[in-house]
This record gives C-alpha cells, structure tokens and sequence, in this order.
C-alpha cells in the first residue's frame, strides 16, 4: 500500500470511527445502549489507532442486552465497515466449543476428567501414556498432556516464522492431513513431559478431544457441534466450511506487514477451524454467561491452578478485583479473536478483528476490561 493510499485509507477510518462506527443495541435501553456504545467508540479508537490494524467487530451482552459496535474496515483497498453479520476466522476460540462438548459429555458420563483418554479414541494409542501416566481429558483441555503443538510438526516453521508467508507454509505442510491420516499419524507421536506435569500450549491436544468426542457420540464433529450447539443456538453462520453467501461476507486477513494472508487449511478442525459472525457468537456469548446451566458450569469450572491463574475446561480463568472472569483468544495468519466473560456481572464480549498485528490479542482483552469498566454501574 502506497503512503497515499494510508493516508487515505487512515482518514476514511478516523471519520467512520468519529461516526460511532456501526453500532447497534438488541433489546437495550436507550440510556444503557448509548453508555456501551460511547466504551465501545472510545475503546476502538485506541485498537484502531495503531496503523497495522484494519477493521473490529465487536458483540457485547450487559445483563441480557446484546449491543453490536463494528469499527474501521473489512479490507484496506477502500473502506468498508464490517457489520455483525461479517464472517471471521474465529482462531482458537473454536477451542471453547470443543470444551463446551467436552463438558457436556462429562456432564452426561460419557467422559471422565480423568479417565485414560485412550479409551475414547479409535484404535490403540500406548504410545500416549508416560512414566505410567495417560493423558486425559484434564490434562489435554489444560495444555498438560505433554503433546507437541502440532501434528504434523510445526516448531521450526514457527521458530522463526516469516510472517507473510507462514499461512502458504503451514498450508503445505497439512497437506493431506485429514482426520484417518492424523490419527495414524498419532501412533508415531512420543509424549514430550509427563501428563499434569508441564504446561505447553498443544493444538493437536484439542483435536485429540475431538476425536474423542466422536467416538462417544458417534457422529462427526461438525454433526455434533450442529445439533449440541449450534442448532438450538440458531447460530446458523457459524461453520468449519464456508457456505458461498459467507464466503462473500467475509473480512480480508492481514498479516502483521499488511498484507493479504490464507485463510486457514482444513486441518485446524477443533484447534481453530471455525468461521462465524458477531451475530451469532453475540448468541454463543449469552449461553455462555447461563451460569445455571450445568454444562456451561462443569466448562467454567477450575481444572488445573488457582482461581486467580487457573484453567477450566478450556477457558483461562482469573480474578479482576475479586471477581472472576474467563477468556480465550486466538490467531490466525491474518485475524485475532478474543472471547472475554465475567459472570458475576452478567457481563461478556466477543471481539473479532481482520488483523494478526503483534499484541493484537492482548489489545482486544483490554479493551474488553476497559468497557466493561466503563459500564458496570449500568448492570444491576
């Protein structure tokens, strides 16, 4: 992009965040909707004021009120603000559907925290059991299993990672990595630590639970999520597979030098292989703040650490002057993603961005915590 075209293109983002972006309030209050639409402006013109970051849509529920702030734009060529029916990579918050499955089948003893996983999977797995200990379902929702990150490999590629190029890398890599090949590929995996002993962030972990879960449902993965999740969701945009009509409403990835990126192959399944909208995740964050329900509690609930550093069934766990709250992100080769709850004051965002800038996930927490500072008075 020509220095022209940035300060062009920058102008037209500065007027359309001076115009409050596209924000819209579901059955809230005028008084209350204004309050969560002014934190939202102001929370994006700090996320937006770095010029690596193109476009943020965001869902917030207040107390059983949904509002929707969609700032900057879907791509830098001109711009175009994203709306709540904009279709994102959601990253590794696909992870906290997984857990929500996973805990529903505990939930519904069909899964033990901490049986022998092995026993979930198709086929013999002695291979995924060391100094006499398995892994298990605690130890792979909390990143303990002692899995490698990857399956096939990827360290080297992200030891040194070329930015621009890593999605076309990655790519070639998985290549033919489809779920019979990855589970053959599995017997040949060597556990790196010993169960509940050492944290290391494990995407093949996560695919692990999957394949656990379709053996106990006997369906495939996506069949499952459908009728558990998203069919009673109506979340009717959220896939692993891109529909045509999503497809063209999709936001351009860019890498942290600007540039068009991949999307993600196919392998990332469980991991980070889900596309949806901030309308129907704004759905998934509701349920998710359901605190009654037993299947979102047994998710939420610690697994491994302290209620002040802790991990539940997938979701990170801390407290923010006492009270709790939960949080996941994630990143692709050109998108962030950031889920953030505190269940206390029935309070929840998600956050979805088309930018894989360095400290982009960590923004969008941020800027989670600093709306909802701004409008927790608001929230009985």
């Amino acid at each position: 992009m020509t220095s022209r075209t940035l300060r062009i293109w920058t102008a037209a983002l500065v007027l359309n965040l001076a115009l409050g972006g596209a924000a819209r309030a579901s059955s809230a209050p005028d008084g209350t909707a204004r309050r969560i639409t002014s934190a939202m402006r102001d929370a994006a013109h700090i996320y937006l004021a770095d010029r690596c970051r193109v476009g943020l849509s965001v869902a917030a529920h207040v107390a059983g009120r949904t509002v929707f702030g969609n700032y900057g734009s879907i791509r830098r060529q001109h711009v175009q603000p994203p709306t709540a029916d904009t279709v994102y990579e959601l990253a590794s918050v696909t992870k906290t559907f997984i857990g929500a499955l996973a805990a529903k089948a505990v939930v519904e003893r069909r899964m033990a925290l901490d049986g022998d996983f092995r026993t979930y999977l198709p086929g013999r797995y002695p291979n995924l059991l060391r100094d006499g200990r398995p892994i298990t379902l605690r130890t792979l929702a909390t990143h303990m299993s002692g899995l490698q990150r990857d399956l096939p490999d990827s360290d080297a590629l992200l030891s040194k990672p070329d930015y621009d190029r890593l999605g076309d890398q990655l790519a070639a890599l998985n290549q033919g990595f489809d779920r019979s090949r990855s589970l053959a590929a599995l017997h040949g995996v060597t556990l790196r630590a010993t169960p509940g002993e050492a944290f290391a962030y494990s995407n093949i972990g996560i695919r692990v639970i999957g394949y656990g879960l379709e053996q106990v449902y006997h369906m495939p993965l996506p069949q499952l999520l459908h009728s558990a999740i998203l069919q009673p969701l109506r979340m009717t945009d959220t896939r692993f597979t891109l529909t045509p009509p999503m497809r063209r409403r999709l936001a351009t990835p860019y890498s942290r030098n600007g540039h068009v990126q991949p999307l993600h192959d196919d392998s990332a399944g469980a991991a980070y292989g889900l596309y949806s909208t901030p309308r129907d995740m704004a759905r998934y964050l509701a349920w998710q703040l359901k605190s009654g329900n037993p299947v979102i509690a047994r998710s939420h609930a610690l697994l491994h650490g302290t209620r002040d550093d802790g991990q539940g069934l997938i979701w990170n766990i801390g407290t923010d002057n006492g009270a709790p709250f939960l949080w996941h992100g994630g990143g692709t080769f050109g998108e962030t993603s950031q889920m953030v709850l505190y269940p206390n004051d029935r309070i929840g965002f998600v956050l979805l961005a088309n930018d894989a800038c360095a400290g982009s996930e960590g923004a969008l927490k941020r800027f989670a915590a600093a709306v909802r500072d701004a409008i927790r008075p608001t929230a009985p």
